[in-house]
């Protein structure tokens, strides 16, 4: 990815969450970079869990 559409995407998020922090009112895009945001957390920590299973032995 281009290093200035990966700097947009910060940005979006950075104030996606500003917005919430402040409880403003969220508009369809910014549901869509929310969920966008859950997703990515949740596959990192089924990664990381993945990970630590595997290297545990279990």
């Amino acid at each position: 990815m281009d290093e200035s559409i990966i700097n947009d995407i910060k940005i979006e998020r950075a104030e996606f969450v500003s917005r919430l922090m402040i409880d403003a009112d969220l508009s369809e895009r910014d549901l869509k970079i929310g969920l966008c945001l859950l997703h990515e957390i949740l596959l990192r920590s089924m990664n990381t869990q993945k990970a630590n299973t595997e290297g545990s032995g279990a």
